[in-house]
């Protein structure tokens, strides 16, 4: 038995340059009877937060730093994968909610009467700070279109106070990265059927000068959001999944194999015309790629050849005729190939970086992949992902080439979450061939990497999107992730070549 039978809370806490409170804050949390556990998610601060962090001595407390700031959905996605008591709770790093008020938030949780309670700052009964009036305008009308689509009577949708037991909160995947979680998993815990409750909490609210971040635009992002995510599913379904129908994500038999091999091969050699394209991922992924580098997946060889004069290149491949095919072209250029999976990929030695250029998606267990992956790193190193974009993309022709499932930006940090890496970048790319896919793949029944489609899109769209730069919309083709391992590198700094 515990010697503290009371400690029954995860607190998650993700904070971004609050150095001026986040102390106070964690010694409230740490002060309740309740917490077992205090994991504190960095987003990125650059005003010493991290340094008072380090300075926190309490077992319980687990700092987690992510090395660039991603928004506080980004945040809790990390912050609850780590959880381990009974219940988790929300808890921001500034002064405006009491931890004195769990004891208020848990009890239904406590009784066994609810799977998830909000802690409402306008129930009556309990203090709070007078501020902007607009702001409880937009909230409350947040919150009535979010009851108007998800048929639940909140009074609050917008509280950080959200309390679950563990088991309900770790079973949804957090694809919003800003504030757009609050709404996001409103709608997921109410098509999953789980039983709400809401209780009064006190609330301090801050001003703008104090330190409070919240803006219009996320207000609107809100509303994109509660119509993004309410949809009928049934009672316990995990919502927002990464992958498209069931039926797409079995492991192919060799047969199954040897068929998606054999459809994937038009595709392959018509991308290796397509010059401006792989440059365009090279340029994109250069900065993470070091010294010696691994590629999974290497197919024909395409962006292989975009890795040829590194101090070390190894490619592998599962399908013996890729293997064939990449001997030849690679013979006496410096290059080993090896007929392997990711498994045996991974076993082949230690790396600065690993690319799969649309590979992750062929593999059944994905996140097994990942974090065997990342083993094969040494510290410092990336792990360089490049994956297609959005499972409402999904098309009889991504089935016919093997692809078991496209991925969100959430999904795919998640997994890099859960192998230990820290996300260096996370973005969607390529939103004109988004567009292309749906209309040819998706509408028309079309190949969409055919040899005129590809050629217009290499020669037209990929000159466009190079001027573009890095610039992020929110949609697009495909995902560039990239994880590294924690540590510095063992000869310095990864560079570009």
């Amino acid at each position: 038995m515990s010697e503290h039978p009371g400690r029954c809370l995860c607190v998650v806490m993700p904070c971004y340059n609050e150095s001026a409170t986040v102390r106070e804050v964690a010694e409230r949390v740490l002060a309740s009877p309740y917490t077992a556990e205090l994991v504190v998610v960095d987003d990125g601060s650059t005003d010493g937060t991290p340094e008072i962090l380090a300075e926190l001595r309490d077992p319980r407390v687990k700092v987690l730093l992510q090395p660039v700031n991603r928004g506080k959905g980004a945040a809790l996605r990390r912050g609850v994968s780590e959880a381990t008591a009974d219940f988790v709770i929300v808890q921001d790093a500034d002064l405006e909610y009491d931890p004195a008020d769990f004891e208020r938030v848990l009890g239904p949780l406590l009784a066994g009467q609810a799977d998830v309670v909000f802690g409402s700052r306008f129930l009556a009964g309990q203090p709070h700070r007078v501020l902007y009036f607009w702001h409880s305008v937009g909230n409350r009308v947040l919150t009535t279109v979010s009851n108007m689509f998800t048929n639940l009577n909140l009074t609050d949708m917008e509280t950080c106070y959200k309390a679950f037991r563990r088991e309900v909160i770790q079973s949804f995947t957090i694809e919003e990265d800003r504030f757009g979680f609050e709404p996001e998993i409103t709608a997921k815990v109410a098509t999953g059927g789980w039983r709400v409750y809401e209780v009064g909490i006190s609330y301090a609210g801050r001003t703008y000068a104090e330190g409070k971040k919240i803006g219009w635009r996320d207000g609107l992002r809100a509303m994109y959001c509660i119509v993004r995510y309410s949809r009928p599913a049934g009672r316990g379904a995990p919502v927002g999944r990464r992958g498209p129908a069931p039926a797409a994500a079995a492991t192919p038999a060799p047969a199954a194999f040897e068929q998606a091999d054999e459809a994937l091969q038009p595709t392959l050699e018509t991308l290796d015309g397509a010059v401006n394209y792989t440059r365009w991922i090279h340029d994109l992924v250069r900065p993470y790629l070091g010294p010696e580098v691994l590629e999974v997946g290497a197919g024909d060889g395409t962006f292989t050849e975009m890795l040829v004069g590194a101090d070390r290149v190894v490619a592998t491949d599962l399908s013996p005729r890729c293997v064939t095919r990449l001997r030849e072209r690679f013979a006496g250029r410096g290059v080993d190939v090896l007929e392997a999976d990711v498994a045996s990929s991974a076993a082949s030695g230690r790396y600065d970086s690993v690319v799969l250029i649309n590979v992750l998606e062929h593999v059944e267990d994905d996140g097994l992949a990942v974090k065997q992956l990342a083993a094969a790193l040494r510290p410092g190193g990336c792990l360089i992902l490049w994956v297609p974009a959005f499972s409402s993309l999904y098309s009889d022709f991504d089935r016919r080439i093997g692809h078991q499932r496209r991925y969100r930006v959430a999904g795919l940090t998640a997994l890099l979450d859960q192998a230990g890496l820290e996300v260096a970048e996370a973005r969607y790319v390529n939103p004109v061939g988004g567009v292309a896919w749906w209309l040819l793949a998706k509408q028309l029944g079309r190949d969409p990497v055919s040899g005129a489609n590809v050629k217009l899109f290499d020669r037209v769209a990929v000159p466009v999107l190079r001027r573009l730069g890095r610039v992020d919309i929110g949609f697009g083709q495909s995902v560039l992730c990239v994880g590294r391992r924690p540590g510095p590198a063992d000869d310095g700094s990864l560079s570009a070549r």
